[in-house]
Parts: structure tokens; C-alpha cells; sequence
């Protein structure tokens, strides 16, 4: 397979509920189980291809793809690929169907008496992910989209284990917007019922001209930005807008802190004119109520700052927008010269990506008393996040990406949130299917008005406590 070979699109049906015997397991190479079959963890080495992967396994191209759609632009030393393991009745049980480069794997289903199928009054509801992988993005970027894949194939796996019957499609699409063209000119997105995409504006654009055309849901969790959500009702935006976010923190935080010796500290800003704005929120509302507050520059030493400090009494500090370096450098500043000044008490107000801080920055978010705000909170102690990562680590053989936020978890909560309602939709079950709960992010949808796309409207503030202990408010 050529390194750039693009357009190839890529559709998997999964029907987890046929039975099989398991086959001999190649030597050395270990074994997982996901959506009740069992797969090879293979990391790829020096000089692999493709056909001498298929040779080894001896498994066709296409079931390669259906599992690993990243590898589209080439193999590259050290990827983990997840390879089916052959089973006695594949032959018997299912077929795999290729035709112009597209890939079809169906399965007929040997249902089990013990597990409860929901029947749908038509063919299984279907959900297509867009993934736009490209050889142009840097390494990191397609890394995380890579994770929110194999979150969301989790997610399909727990909610085929709870007895939900619907069908995936997985497409690849680069950054452009021609494969996605061709997509829809050539009907492989005419049985969708709910599409996830829509990585950049245009083909956020391109996309959501699709699902007003043809009445399907489309779902948008790679912005914040999307003009298209006033005139389309199909849209749901899973991030929270800014715009609704800053103006009922600012309502919030004011409230709280209306008593307390505010500090702005102007600093070297990242640039994010809308984490910008947020501040300018802050100090719009504070002026409309009255309520006095500093600015500061900010200095090396940080002297500045703690001369502008009262001894009694509580002190606020907003900064300006930073880097996660920027972030690291001045909480650990913050927090050395708190043992200088310890008859000073100090909170700190922060930004949603100061989550990605390692322990060893983070524990300093503790001792300073901080506040964040975010789309997005993991609870690591909670049974079901620990469980995630385990799994995760298990299955993939690695652990999520130290980013904000946790792409596998995202796909997760995605894929649990939705598929559910879809598969509701199109059920003779009228009252409820089963539900999973989230891991980073719930879901509480708003719309302007009939003719406007919804969006998510709940957020968190985040809270950490010198107690070392994290105390956590959803706001909406």
C-alpha cells in the first residue's frame, strides 16, 4: 500500500452477537478481546508492509483497514494494530465483500438466548465516523484523533454488551474536504442516520449542507466555532460555546469573589482571543456591580503581585491567557513565594488546559487554591474512569495521551451519549434503552430557537482545594 494513498473509504458493520470457536493463537503475540471477539495486539516493525502483515496473519487488507483506518496513509514503526483473529466460522458466518476500493464486512447474527436484542422496525440504525486522519498534520494531531477512535470503539463495544443493535461506518476523510465529496456524490452516506465529523470549517460546512439536505443528525465534537448552528436544526455542538460559557462563569465567579481583593496579573499572554475574552467578561460584569479590582504587571520575581496583596482577607488572581510552559513557570513561581508571604491568602483563577499539568505542577494548583473552568472533567477516582484507562492500556497497549482533553474519552462519551438515541429512534422500545455514565463530559443540549442547531450548555468549575481535595460544580 503506498505511504499517500488516500480516498479510500472504509465501512465496517458490527453485529456482535454471533458465536464462535476460538482458533490457534500465533506465538508471542498477545491477545485481546473486544466486541465479544478476540483480536492480536500487534506492534508494527521496522520494514513492515501491509501484505506482509495480511501474509502473517493471514487476514485480508481490508479487515486490517476496518479496525485501523490511521494506517490509510502508511504503516510507521511502533503503531499497534488490532488484527482478528481467525475463527472456524468466519467462513461459515460471515463474508468479506470488496468492491472500488470500499470494504463491506458483514456478519450474519446467532443471537443469544441470554442477552436481549432490541429490534428496530427497519434495517439497524446507523452512525458514521468521519476521521480525518492526513499526512500533513503533525504526528500529534492524527494521535489524538487515533485515540478518539479507539474510545469510541470502547463505547461501541459496551453498548453492543448491553443488547443495542446498530451498525458503524468509519471513513476516512484527510483535512480537505474532496473525500467527504466524494463520500456523499457516491451514496456511502445514504443509510447514516447520525454522522460524527467535521474537523475544520469547510468541512464542517460541507457536512452540515449534507444533513439539511437529507434530514440526518449531524454531530460536531472537534469545535466550538460553528456559524453554521444558527439556521440548521440537525447540528448538536458538544462543546460548550464560549460565548455561554463566559457569561455565566463571569455571573458565577463574581458572586464568589465580590469580597476579596481582585487581581488581574497582565502578563505574556498565549494567543487566545477567546480566553481573552473571558477576561474582559470578568471585568465588564465587575464594573457593571461596582466592584473595585487591580491590575498588575507581572515581573520575574512576582513582587509586583504580592505588594498589590492584602494581609487580611482573601485575594483573587486572574491571569492572562498561557501556554501549559507559561502556566508551569509562573504557578511554580506562585507557590515559592507563598512560603515567603504565608500570612497572605491567595486564590487562584485558571484556564481549562491547566488539567494537562503533570502531578508535579499540578499538586502546586492545590497549594495555590485554584479554580478552573473546562467542557471537560475525568474524575480518576471514580470506578468507571479507572476501569477506562485499565481497559484502554489493556486493549491498545498504551495509555491516553497527557492532553486536554482526553480524546479516548471523549469518543467514549460521544459514541454512549448518542447511539443510544438513535437506536431509540428507529425501535419499537418506546420508552428508554440503556444508558452508560460519562466519563469526562455530560451532555445537557440547548437550542436559540426551532430553527437553531443545539448545543451543549454544561460546563464545569473546578476546584482545588489546599486540602488536596478537588471539589467540582456542573454550571449550565
Amino acid at each position: 500500500m503506498e505511504k499517500n494513498k488516500k480516498n479510500i473509504l472504509i465501512l465496517f458493520i458490527l453485529l456482535f452477537t454471533f458465536s464462535f470457536d476460538l482458533a490457534a493463537k500465533i506465538k508471542d503475540v498477545p491477545v485481546v478481546k473486544l466486541f465479544e471477539k478476540e483480536y492480536y495486539k500487534y506492534d508494527v516493525k521496522s520494514h513492515e508492509t501491509i501484505y506482509s502483515i495480511c501474509k502473517r496473519f493471514n487476514v485480508t487488507e481490508a479487515e486490517i483497514l476496518s479496525m485501523n483506518p490511521f494506517i490509510v496513509n502508511g504503516l510507521k514503526n511502533g503503531q499497534t494494530l488490532m488484527i482478528p483473529v481467525k475463527t472456524s466460522s468466519d467462513s461459515t458466518e460471515g463474508e468479506i465483500i470488496i468492491k472500488d476500493k470500499e470494504t463491506v464486512q458483514t456478519m450474519t447474527s446467532t443471537k443469544k438466548k441470554s442477552k436481549k436484542i432490541i429490534n428496530t422496525l427497519t434495517d439497524a440504525p446507523r452512525i458514521t465516523i468521519i476521521l480525518p486522519f492526513a499526512t500533513t498534520k503533525t504526528q500529534g494531531v492524527d494521535e489524538r484523533f487515533i485515540e478518539f477512535y479507539e474510545g469510541f470503539l470502547m463505547a461501541v463495544d459496551s453498548l453492543k454488551s448491553l443488547g443495542l443493535s446498530f451498525e458503524v461506518q468509519a471513513l476516512e476523510s484527510g483535512e480537505g474536504i474532496e473525500d467527504i465529496k466524494q463520500a456523499i456524490s457516491t451514496g456511502k452516506l445514504r443509510e447514516t442516520d447520525y454522522c460524527i465529523g467535521g474537523a475544520n470549517p469547510e468541512q464542517i460546512a460541507l457536512l452540515s449542507e449534507w444533513a439539511m439536505k437529507n434530514r440526518k443528525i449531524l454531530i460536531l465534537p472537534f469545535s466550538s466555532r460553528i456559524p453554521e448552528l444558527e439556521n440548521n436544526h440537525y447540528l448538536f455542538q458538544t462543546n460548550t460555546p464560549h460565548s455561554h460559557i463566559y457569561d455565566v462563569l463571569a455571573e458565577y465567579y463574581v458572586n464568589q469573589i465580590k469580597a476579596t481583593n481582585i487581581i488581574f496579573l497582565n502578563g505574556s499572554p498565549n494567543e487566545d482571543d477567546a480566553e481573552t475574552a473571558f477576561i474582559s467578561r470578568i471585568k465588564s460584569v465587575l464594573r457593571e456591580k461596582d466592584i473595585p479590582f487591580k491590575m498588575v504587571d507581572e515581573d520575574e520575581e512576582l513582587q509586583n503581585l504580592f505588594t498589590a496583596m492584602e494581609n487580611s482577607g482573601e485575594n483573587t488572581i486572574f491571569t492572562t491567557p498561557l501556554s501549559i510552559n507559561q502556566a508551569h513557570n509562573l504557578v511554580t513561581r506562585m507557590a515559592a513565594n507563598m512560603k515567603t508571604y504565608s500570612d497572605k491568602k491567595i486564590t487562584l483563577m485558571g484556564y481549562p488546559e491547566w488539567q494537562a499539568m503533570n502531578k508535579n505542577y499540578q499538586k502546586r494548583l492545590y497549594e495555590l487554591n485554584t479554580y478552573l473552568f473546562s467542557n471537560f472533567y475525568a474524575d480518576s477516582q471514580q470506578n468507571n474512569v479507572r476501569n477506562f484507562q485499565i481497559d484502554f492500556n489493556r486493549i491498545f497497549g498504551k495509555d491516553l495521551l497527557n492532553t486536554y482533553p482526553k480524546y479516548g474519552m471523549m469518543g467514549y462519551d460521544i459514541a454512549t451519549y448518542f447511539v443510544p438515541r438513535m437506536v431509540l429512534e428507529k425501535s419499537e422500545l418506546q420508552e428508554s434503552v440503556p444508558t452508560i455514565d460519562p466519563l469526562q463530559n455530560k451532555f445537557k443540549f440547548s437550542t436559540k430557537n426551532p430553527d437553531h442547531g443545539s448545543y451543549n450548555q454544561l460546563f464545569y468549575v473546578i476546584h482545588y482545594k489546599p486540602d488536596n481535595t478537588v471539589e467540582v460544580h456542573s454550571l449550565k
